[in-house]
């Protein structure tokens, strides 16, 4: 048997931390929609099976408050068969992994969230879904076993029993029957016929003796093809050796030509390089003539570079001059300039001190302006204050005169009666004589003071503008001063070029430049240089002379050298011994031959090609009958596998015939006998049929349920739902379970049916450790033995 006994919840659904022990009999879980009663069944699930009720998103799970850091937990203890169980499951991270653990009698036995989950259903000899239908009903399940239609009654009541299952494995082998009988039918319209095998077998026999008369022809047509490439092969080599004799005369012929070739142009340089020998002896001669040019020009070119020396620095004297005047000027002016700066910089440090004592006379004057000024803020809030005051007094008044002579005092609560006009004088004399007269005097002080404020103002006014005319002034004498700074560095400047450039004009003094020497050796460099250009051309030639020498030595022995050369290569060309007429006859042999191997080959091709289409036939045919062997194999497991699917189904039907013969009569003789103590003895017996129809017996005589009271029937639906939960866990072959749950049984009915239900739950609460209902009906409270409020 059993029990719950407690349970832990950490950032489950909306349960940040929760803690709940479970006690025996018949338990209340109460409290308004939304404050998570179902919640707590759905974690006594989650905890067994590691599943909501619903699978869905494992996000859902975790309280809205927790974060991904936060640990979901839920954690069980239970009884079973008298042993301690607890149950540990966490979701963690932000993909919340699943971890669990199943303690024994406080001895860990199982680690991991599937371990744990196949440990409890070993246990329990129940799935979550048989779990769930076992131990838990709504009201929306006992409602409907009256209130359906039969086959929709069948079907809850089937499923509850997990029956369907069974409905569905029956009408997945009708299906495949019905498949099988498709595939077994179109295989019989593409499978041969007998006398179209026979037929094809022949064919393979007659193709395959027409392939073996076409082999012999090949080895004929293969010899004959063999002996022509013999012949080939021959006739090749002795091409070859003419050939290669025809290619080696043809070779020497060209070398022979080239060599005379090159014998001519080798004895044409020669003559070309003897005629340039004799130039050069000429040219040789005239050089000796023009030697007194060279040392003539050499002179010339010296005295110009003293020249140009000369008039270098002639010219730089000339710009020292007027660089002096420029700088004379410069240094002048730069003095004035020094002396009226000075001039205006000169009451600097009056102005300072003059500013310092400027700023300290404003910032006096602001002191006294921000004292005047908190005087005038606090006048202003005791006004205020004094105002609010005659406001609230005002208000009084006015209130007690609309209440009349019996209104309460404003200060001891007691009606005023004859003291009513006394009060009404009171509180006026206060208002005139006290609080505005406050008020007339602060009006005064603070006409003095803002007096007293303008006056600061006005003065600090002046002074800004003194100050801000005073800044000016130095500001400007700052500027003259930067620019007094910079005439001085100039004026140095002016000073050190000056006394420079008279240093390198004393230098320069020592030297005298002639303008008309200068012109006169620039004529005669400019006519002497064309001479000089052609001497040196002249140089420039007979340097080649050795050269050209060695070269008309070197071409003389060439010469030599090549004629004795291309009498050798005559001497062999006249030896080779080569026969046109022959090479002809043999080319014209081979190429007949050749045109012969040609044909013999396309004609043992065709033959090749013959058999070769021949042996495809032949694979076409075969391939076709041995398809059509395993099609039958394939049509013959076939028709195993529907013998197979029809004794399964005879099978099963047999056994929903037994099943549904021991499950009714079972559900109608525990729904029997509890409807019987619950109605102490008025109605003996409820009959369910085999398709789940419901009667109630009344006097010996059974009528359908629907003929009774609202009251009477929601007993019924009650006894019926727990006797399917009885059945169902015989069916499932576990232990007896000691506990039940019922969420929101009472649904829309009024009190009397509601007590009827109690009543009836405390009637059969014997036979149960535990039963749970779950209901927003606060007022049901008293009814149980332990409540749990949420």
């Amino acid at each position: 048997m059993m029990i719950l006994s407690k349970l832990h919840l950490e950032n489950f659904k909306k349960y940040s931390s929760y803690d709940i022990e479970f006690g025996e009999g018949l338990i209340g879980i109460i409290g308004k929609n939304g404050s998570g009663k179902s919640t707590i069944f759905e974690a006594i699930l989650f905890a067994l099976y590691g599943e909501a009720r619903k699978r869905g998103n494992k996000d859902i799970l975790r309280n809205a408050h927790a974060t991904t850091k936060d640990i979901v937990v839920v954690e069980l203890e239970f009884e079973f068969e008298s042993v301690e169980y607890r149950v540990l499951r966490e979701f963690r991270g932000k993909a919340l992994s699943a971890h669990a653990k199943l303690y024994k009698n406080e001895e860990l036995t199982t680690t991991g969230a599937k371990e744990v989950t196949s440990a409890i259903v070993n246990l329990t000899k129940m799935s979550k879904d048989a779990f769930m239908h076992t131990l838990f009903a709504s009201q929306k399940e006992l409602t409907s076993l009256s209130t359906l239609k039969n086959e929709d009654r069948k079907k809850m009541i089937r499923k509850l029993l997990g029956l369907e299952k069974i409905d569905f494995i029956e009408k997945e082998l009708v299906e495949k029957s019905r498949e099988l009988k498709r595939e077994i039918g179109a295989f019989a319209e593409v499978l041969l016929s007998d006398e179209d095998v026979k037929a094809k077998q022949k064919q393979v026999k007659e193709s395959q003796s027409i392939k073996e008369a076409q082999e012999k022809l090949v080895k004929t047509k293969t010899k004959e093809l063999n002996d022509l490439r013999v012949k080939e092969l021959e006739l090749k080599t002795e091409l070859e050796v003419f050939t290669k004799t025809k290619d080696a005369k043809q070779k020497l012929n060209s070398e022979i030509e080239l060599i005379k070739n090159s014998i001519i142009n080798q004895r044409k340089n020669q003559t070309k390089l003897s005629n340039e020998l004799k130039e050069l002896e000429l040219k040789a001669k005239e050089l000796q003539g023009l030697e007194s040019v060279k040392t003539e020009y050499l002179e010339l070119q010296n005295k110009l570079k003293s020249q140009e020396k000369l008039k270098e620095y002639h010219l730089k004297k000339d710009g020292l001059n007027k660089e002096q005047i420029q700088l004379r000027e410069q240094y002048t002016k730069s003095k004035a300039d020094i002396y009226a700066l000075e001039k205006a910089c000169e009451m600097y440090e009056q102005y300072i001190f003059d500013e310092k004592n400027l700023a300290q006379e404003l910032s006096l004057r602001q002191d006294g302006i921000e004292v005047k000024h908190t005087i005038e803020q606090e006048l202003q809030l005791e006004m205020a204050a004094e105002q609010r005051i005659i406001d609230d007094t005002n208000a009084k008044i006015q209130n007690i005169k609309n209440l009349g002579k019996g209104s309460e005092c404003p200060t001891c609560t007691r009606p005023l009666l004859e003291e009513y006009e006394n009060v009404i004088n009171s509180l006026n004399l206060i208002v005139q004589g006290t609080h505005q007269k406050k008020i007339n005097d602060y009006i005064t002080q603070l006409k003095n003071v803002q007096g007293q404020k303008s006056i600061l103002v006005e003065q600090k006014k002046e002074k800004d503008k003194e100050y801000q005319e005073l800044i000016n002034k130095i500001n400007i004498i700052k500027s003259k001063q930067n620019d007094l700074h910079r005439a001085k560095e100039y004026f140095i400047v002016v000073e050190q070029k000056g006394r420079k450039n008279k240093d390198e004009l004393k230098e320069l003094e020592q030297y005298t430049y002639d303008e008309k020497l200068h012109l006169a050796l620039q004529k005669n460099h400019d006519e002497l240089t064309p001479k000089h250009k052609y001497l040196l051309s002249l140089e420039t030639e007979l340097k080649r002379v050795d050269t050209l020498n060695v070269e008309l030595q070197n071409i003389t022995k060439n010469i030599v050298e090549l004629d004795s050369t291309c009498h050798s290569k005559e001497v062999e060309y006249k030896l080779i011994n080569y026969d046109e007429v022959k090479h002809q006859a043999k080319t014209k042999e081979h190429d007949e031959l050749q045109k012969s191997k040609e044909t013999k080959a396309s004609e043992l091709k065709d033959v090749e090609v013959g058999i070769a289409k021949i042996e495809g036939e032949i694979k076409t045919v075969q391939n076709t009958l041995e398809n059509n062997d395993k099609q039958l194999k394939k049509v013959q497991s076939k028709k195993d596998d529907l013998r197979d699917y029809e004794k399964i189904k005879t099978s099963l039907a047999e056994f929903k015939t037994k099943l549904n013969a021991k499950v009714a009569p079972r559900i109608s003789a525990i729904a029997s006998e509890m409807y019987s103590q619950i109605t102490k003895g008025k109605y003996q017996h409820i009959e369910v049929s085999n398709d789940f129809d419901f009667f109630i017996y009344d006097d010996g005589k059974k009528y359908p349920i629907e003929r009774y009271s609202g009251g009477e029937i929601d007993l019924a639906n009650l006894v019926l739902r727990i006797a399917i939960s009885k059945t169902l866990t015989e069916l499932n072959g576990a232990s007896s379970i000691g506990f039940l749950a019922f969420d929101e049984v009472f649904g829309s009915q009024d009190e009397a049916r509601r007590m009827e239900i109690l009543e009836a739950f405390h009637t059969i609460k014997e036979q149960y450790r535990q039963i749970f209902l779950i209901s927003h009906e606060m007022d049901i409270k008293e009814m149980f033995e332990l409540v749990v409020e949420l």
